[in-house]
């Protein structure tokens, strides 16, 4: 059954989680900046790279729990509440924030496509928390769907540091970095190709009942349905990308040394591209890359 909303202060709470994020990448940024590690050569996408695990992690767990657990019980889908879910957007609308911050700071990432996803996703988030709007979609759309993005973060880790995953000098790593791919590539077509079109479908559904029967915030609704069409467009998109690679690798099976000189593009969390400036890289890791 749909929760009423508690008299708290989301935006204070947000904050909180805002500090939290940036008071971790700091902690990392420092310690990573003093070692002697190979990763202190870019130590600001290390510590980007950390904070972003366990933000997805945490997004992933939570959505996934409230996915099978909680959010069939809101019998209204579009402007039911359920705290737990509430949560998640205020935590997602921070995490945005400080992406697209450190985005802008971190030239590996400061790429405009991943700028104008944080800038959206940002302010879906927002209004969800904010309007106690679409809660029941958001558990998926900013929970379910980030499952694959935590072995994105392995994918990326090892990109940008590609003497890691060199299966003579580390062979462990090496592996790490095979599995992270292959799980990263089957819940993403799982996820995010095959599910998601079907949670869209009904999504759509509810939200045009919602502005035919002229309920609250059609502005706001109307913006997310436009939202959702470009972000299934793109999954779709990234899916034939990965499938394809997919396909290259199952096909050509050839290593180059680690050292081979080549460009690589690569996927956000959430979909979007992001075009790396590094540019070693192996073929048979760029097969796997969309």
């Amino acid at each position: 059954m749909d929760e009423e909303p508690t008299v708290e202060n989301p935006s204070l709470r947000m904050l909180g989680f805002m500090a939290t994020v940036f008071g971790g990448h700091f902690i990392c940024y420092g310690l990573i900046r003093c070692s002697k590690l190979t990763t202190a050569r870019n130590p600001g996408f290390t510590a980007h790279q950390i904070c972003f695990f366990f933000s997805m992690a945490y997004c992933a767990v939570i959505g996934c729990w409230l996915w099978a657990n909680r959010a069939h019980d809101l019998k209204d889908r579009v402007y039911g509440h359920l705290r737990p879910a509430n949560l998640l957007c205020e935590f997602n609308c921070a995490f945005q924030i400080y992406d697209l911050i450190v985005s802008l700071l971190v030239p590996t990432l400061r790429h405009f496509d991943r700028i104008a996803h944080h800038t959206v996703a940002g302010i879906l988030a927002y209004w969800s928390y904010k309007y106690h709007l679409l809660l029941y979609y958001s558990i998926f759309f900013f929970g379910v769907s980030e499952v694959s993005s935590i072995f994105l973060t392995f994918v990326e880790f090892f990109k940008e540091f590609p003497s890691l995953r060199d299966q003579d000098l580390n062979p462990f790593l090496s592996q790490v970095n095979e599995h992270s791919r292959t799980m990263f590539a089957v819940l993403f077509i799982a996820i995010r190709v095959v599910y998601w079109p079907y949670v869209s479908m009904q999504f759509w559904f509810d939200s045009l009942g919602a502005l035919t029967n002229g309920g609250a915030h059609p502005v706001e609704i109307t913006c997310v349905l436009l939202a959702n069409i470009g972000l299934t467009l793109l999954q779709f998109h990234w899916g034939t990308i990965i499938l394809r690679q997919i396909h290259k690798k199952l096909c050509v099976d050839r290593r180059l040394p680690v050292d081979q000189k080549e460009g690589y593009a690569s996927i956000d969390g959430t979909g979007f591209p992001m075009h790396s400036t590094h540019k070693e890289d192996t073929p048979l890791m760029h097969k796997m890359d969309p």
